[in-house]
């Protein structure tokens, strides 16, 4: 079994006594550290290079959202859940547009911050189901109508081809992408490969900034 590496940082004592019962009762995640401020937080970073930091948007001193920017800036692999009391869809926008990919709300159960954790270490996207209008919509807009134009599949791309990079930019797995669209894993993997080859695009962290900067994640 593979172990995650896992850094929690919030500012309340209680709250952060909470995620370390949550941590260390999953024996596939390793706590390696916490903090209580950003500071603290990007020291942490620097020395345990966690797979995953769990942030309270609410931080003293620098925001959750930008702490969540400068880790991301340093080691862009790091998986991100956010933990915050902001129900708005702006809030969220920026969250998947920084490339944060788990946003779980301060209100509710300690078992949607397992299953965000879990979530995004497989490669999803995890948000808060009391969110459930801005995930239909946002889900929705992710999966075009095969009737597109060619223009709005940016001309290069087939219709399937698009598809799968829109999901794969807001950090769906090959392996989900294949379940939602309904394809084998290897054709997902085809239809990736030739999108990436067709826009030049050489990572993970490339096909997210092209998501964003073509609107994917920020038009939900």
């Amino acid at each position: 079994m593979t172990t995650a590496r896992i850094i929690l940082v919030d500012d309340h004592p209680v709250v952060l006594a909470g995620l370390q019962a949550l941590v260390l009762g999953l024996p596939d995640l390793e706590l390696v550290g916490q903090a209580t401020c950003g500071s603290e937080a990007l020291l942490l970073m620097r020395s345990q290079q966690p797979d995953l930091a769990v942030l309270d948007m609410g931080l003293p001193g620098m925001s959750g959202m930008a702490l969540a920017e400068r880790i991301l800036e340093e080691k862009p692999d790091t998986q991100i859940v956010m933990l915050t009391h902001y129900e708005e869809p702006n809030y969220v926008q920026k969250a998947l547009r920084i490339g944060i990919r788990g946003y779980v709300l301060k209100a509710s159960a300690s078992e949607k911050v397992a299953q965000a954790i879990r979530t995004v270490l497989s490669g999803g996207v995890y948000i808060d189901s009391e969110l459930e209008d801005f995930r239909s919509e946002w889900i929705r807009k992710l999966c075009p109508s095969p009737g597109l134009s060619p223009a709005a599949t940016n001309g290069t791309l087939t219709y399937r081809e698009m598809q799968v990079l829109r999901l794969a930019a807001v950090g769906h797995s090959n392996k989900e992408i294949a379940r939602r669209v309904g394809l084998g894993i290897k054709s997902v993997e085809t239809y990736r490969y030739r999108a990436c080859k067709k826009l030049m695009l050489h990572s993970r962290l490339d096909i997210i900034r092209y998501g964003a900067s073509h609107g994917w994640i920020l038009d939900v």
